[in-house]
Parts: structure tokens; C-alpha cells; sequence
């Protein structure tokens, strides 16, 4: 995260979760199901990092599912489970969650996810 290697992310994250046996995913409830996978990630960034991470960060207009900062660039993750990560960035747009940064001198990825429940791994993602 510190070089902005947004697809390296996304391929460690894919591989982390692969080894998540199927039995510990909540199966019951849709919106128990997409914050596992939320917490999961930011449970893992809070772990491996130095980085400030906001899980659930309010801003004016909504909800951030996960912001990291490094000192260097700015990623606001919007995840979907069964969804596409353009719904995911499109939601990032439409709620202004960048906004914010707006005069950061940060480069800042919004990143779209979609998690699928069948695999427990990510499904579609999408950077900006």
C-alpha cells in the first residue's frame, strides 16, 4: 500500500481469504454476511499496518465501508457482497466519500470490491 500497488492488494487480500475455510462465513443474514468480509479487511489492515484505518467512517453524506491513509496516497474501499465494484464505485461518487480529501495533497484510489459469497474471496474490483 505504500507504493499506491492497488491490484498487489487486491491479489494479497484474494489469496488471504482463499484460506478461510467455508464453515466460518455467516451464512444466515445478508447484511451479517457483507460486514464479515468488511471486517475481515479491516481486521487484516489494521494488523499488517502502520496505517491509519476508519472502518465505517461517518462523513456528511453517508458511510465509508473502509478508508486507509498512508503518507503518501489515500484508498476509500466500498464493499459489495454478490455485487459489482462498479455499483461500489458508483456509491463512492454519488455519497462524495473523496470529498474530504479534496485538498489533501495525497493521491487518493477510490476502490470498488465485490465479495462473493460463494467463494468467500473477492468476486470484481475496480479502482478510480
Amino acid at each position: 500500500m505504500r507504493k499506491g500497488d492497488v491490484e498487489r492488494v487486491r491479489e494479497l487480500f484474494t489469496s488471504f481469504l482463499s484460506g478461510i475455510p467455508y464453515t466460518m462465513r455467516r451464512k444466515e443474514n445478508e447484511v451479517e454476511r457483507e460486514r464479515y468480509f468488511q471486517y475481515t479487511f479491516y481486521l487484516i489492515m489494521r494488523l499488517v499496518s502502520v496505517y491509519t484505518v476508519y472502518a465505517e467512517k461517518v462523513q456528511s453524506q453517508g458511510r465509508v465501508d473502509c478508508i486507509v491513509e498512508t503518507s503518501d496516497y489515500v484508498y476509500i474501499f466500498e464493499f459489495k457482497l454478490d455485487g459489482t465494484a462498479q455499483e461500489a464505485l458508483q456509491q463512492i461518487e454519488e455519497k462524495g466519500y473523496a470529498c474530504e480529501y479534496a485538498a489533501d495533497r495525497r493521491k487518493v484510489y477510490k476502490i470498488g470490491a465485490s465479495f462473493s459469497s460463494e467463494t468467500g474471496t473477492i468476486c470484481d474490483w475496480g479502482v478510480r
